[in-house]
């Protein structure tokens, strides 16, 4: 297959899907299949996976221009949106001529983000040195490995000396036990639980404190839940900002239930958490994932939450509205994140599509070997400042995501 061949294939591809059911086959939950997704529960997820990389960026102390950020494979805007309070303009790319139409319609911020269709590897609708940052996530993973190398040659022209490209792609495929059971949603009614906290340490920490937190669970639901081996569920945590309203660390703390927790029955669970690394107000979250699956609390299954003072200092200090966790939400120009209209978005979006039957088709899956990545950028004199760990691809493959600084021109 020729390089326009698998571009017209990834093209096609696209398209059908964002005429048949676009927000599901950008974010593929089972629950949430045949349109179901709600405009504003959609465009929250990407309000969450931005807060939680810019505050990553933040602690491993890898700065960030914030002049001119592309947000590639966009689709409707979800994460584009997301980007344009950090950066003074935000550009959106996809290769579907349906999905652009959606994210016109779904722009929040016309003043800064514009969005724009392109089949060409090299995107030469941009002019050199033209991005700070470039962002993708569950994108390249379904690109044929030539054509990713060659936007990855697009992607470093595009970039400024010194710009930060992050992306994720898978590896290679995991080997699999015989035995290992599938991952799997359980019924809708299954997931109803009811969290309560033993006795809560005072709320002054230190920074990268670890705490153990006694958690008691209730399966609240009418359904026993019973360990698999592939989805297990597990009482976890995230970290918030200290008014709550933003996600700042999205995986913390671990640990498992019983191998079963029959219906109405509660149990105890130690929870080791670890606090953020700089000084601030923060919240923790307490809630229970099916891993591979979901959070309890998308299925509306309610959460325990608790304030802390993250304090370098044993002496408390007053809130500041610039202290610590708040000072990386900062806009870089512009109002902070609105809210999609809850009432009308929907409507708007849905309405904007054929009245097509059927449903999207799974996406083809591909990965470059790690170490093939890695080759790639360093010997062009890029800086691969770290890798992650990333599971987007599922549990059949191993998958990392990559931070690459652009080389400086010499």
């Amino acid at each position: 297959m020729t390089a326009d061949q698998g571009i017209r294939e990834i093209r096609d591809h696209w398209e059908r899907q964002a005429r048949l059911d676009p927000l599901w086959a950008i974010l593929s939950d089972p629950t949430k299949k045949g349109r179901k997704w709600r405009a504003a529960d959609f465009f929250e997820t990407g309000r969450r996976e931005i807060s939680v990389l810019m505050f990553r960026l933040r602690v491993k102390g890898i700065p960030v221009a914030r002049g001119q950020a592309l947000d590639f494979g966009c689709g409707i805007g979800r994460l584009s949106q997301a980007l344009a309070p950090h950066f003074d303009r935000v550009a959106g790319v996809d290769i579907s001529e349906t999905m652009i139409k959606l994210a016109g319609l779904a722009n929040q911020y016309p003043e800064k983000v514009r969005y724009f269709r392109s089949e060409d590897e090299n995107l030469a609708l941009f002019g050199d040195a033209e991005f700070d940052f470039i962002y993708t996530n569950i994108v390249l993973q379904h690109i044929r490995p030539e054509i990713v190398r060659g936007y990855w040659v697009g992607f470093r022209r595009i970039l400024k000396p010194g710009g930060l490209l992050i992306f994720q792609l898978p590896s290679h495929p995991r080997e699999l036990k015989i035995t290992d059971d599938e991952a799997g949603p359980m019924a809708p009614e299954a997931y109803a639980a009811r969290i309560s906290m033993g006795e809560i340490p005072a709320p002054l920490f230190a920074p990268s404190e670890r705490i153990t937190l006694e958690v008691r669970v209730r399966n609240a639901s009418p359904r026993d839940w019973v360990r698999s081996e592939a989805s297990p569920i597990r009482v976890a945590n995230h970290w918030l900002s200290g008014d709550g309203r933003t996600m700042l660390v999205q995986d913390d703390g671990r640990a498992d239930l019983p191998a079963v927790v029959k219906a109405g029955e509660e149990c105890l669970v130690f929870l080791t958490i670890t606090t953020p690394p700089e000084h601030g107000n923060y919240r923790w979250e307490v809630d229970l994932v099916h891993e591979m699956v979901a959070w309890f609390k998308e299925r509306g299954s309610p959460t325990a939450q608790g304030e802390v003072q993250i304090r370098t200092s044993a002496t408390p200090k007053p809130p500041s509205s610039t202290a610590g966790a708040t000072d990386f939400l900062s806009p870089s120009a512009g109002p902070s994140s609105p809210e999609p209209e809850e009432r009308g978005l929907d409507e708007k979006l849905y309405s904007a599509l054929p009245r097509e039957a059927g449903n999207p088709e799974d996406a083809p899956m591909f990965g470059i070997p790690r170490a093939d990545v890695v080759d790639f950028f360093e010997s062009r004199g890029d800086s691969v400042l770290q890798i992650d760990e990333d599971s987007h691809a599922g549990r059949e493959w191993v998958g990392f995501r990559y931070y690459v600084r652009r080389a400086q021109e010499s």
